[in-house]
């Protein structure tokens, strides 16, 4: 995998903040990345909307692209982005927090999924390195749609969109809905019969049973004492229809259930669940 510490999805919305730039100061900004830069870009005969859609063609044919100064294409982006996002932080006490525009906001929650904050003006880790959340959603989509798996691939695209867009209660509903047809998937996956099962709490139990859920790792106790057991309810304490929820929890869901979800694709894939079957 990449090991990039920002997605694609931060780089984009970062791009999208360099339309505050005029065209003159875009392309100093090209020059300053290399002379080539400006070439492929684009010159200022063209709307400053399409020398960015270059500039994010550029990035996508080539990742891992670097600038003259050996620096991550992607990285020094982000980093640009940042400078020209508004301090985060009222400048005095009694003053309310500044409001961001939709891109500057869109921009600061992407971040926030790859795991890092603004703080005073400079970015910095909000998860460990360890957790490589771009890395984990990055794999987790390409294993799904590696297996087939388009119904829980459509609801994490759903879940991230409406937590991009700020719609906290939209995105729990997906996130929740993501887990559970995804290990409802894969139980149909590794046992055929268990399509006969109820959605939910009963091809849970089959995985279980099957040995995918690990009863000795504490992944599933029979009497709803397991960390998956304990992640259902977590993500759905209110019933079928989540109530209102606030960045920091949706975030929050995301993340865990990405984890996990990564964990259990990675499983699946080392053996394609033949291992585990009955």
């Amino acid at each position: 995998m990449s090991g990039f510490r920002f997605s694609r999805r931060t780089v984009l919305a970062g791009i999208g903040l360099l339309e505050q730039l005029t065209q003159a100061k875009l392309s100093r900004y090209l020059l300053e990345l290399g002379p080539q830069y400006l070439q492929w870009v684009g010159s200022e005969s063209l709307s400053l909307t399409k020398r960015l859609n270059n500039l994010m063609s550029v990035l996508d044919q080539l990742p891992d692209r670097l600038t003259d100064d050996g620096e991550l294409l992607r990285e020094n982006i982000v980093e640009m982005a940042v400078s020209l996002v508004p301090a985060l932080e009222p400048q005095f006490p009694w003053q309310d927090s500044p409001t961001l525009r939709p891109e500057e906001a869109a921009f600061v929650r992407a971040l926030g999924l790859d795991g890092f904050v603004i703080s005073g003006g400079t970015l910095r880790r909000e998860m460990p390195v360890e957790l490589s959340l771009p890395e984990a959603e990055s794999e987790l989509i390409q294993l799904l749609k590696k297996h087939g798996l388009g119904v829980p691939h459509g609801h994490l695209n759903q879940a991230l969109d409406a937590h991009g867009r700020d719609d906290w209660a939209a995105a729990n509903g997906q996130i929740r809905t993501f887990i559970d047809s995804l290990l409802d998937e894969i139980a149909v996956k590794i046992d055929p019969t268990s399509v006969t099962l109820k959605s939910g709490q009963a091809r849970r139990a089959k995985l279980a049973s099957l040995g995918f859920l690990s009863k000795e790792l504490n992944e599933w106790d029979d009497h709803g004492l397991g960390f998956m057991n304990g992640l259902v309810k977590r993500l759905h304490p209110q019933g079928a229809h989540p109530g209102l929820s606030d960045e920091s929890d949706s975030t929050f869901r995301l993340h865990i259930v990405l984890l996990t979800a990564r964990l259990l694709l990675v499983r699946y894939d080392s053996g394609a669940g033949k291992r585990y079957a009955s």
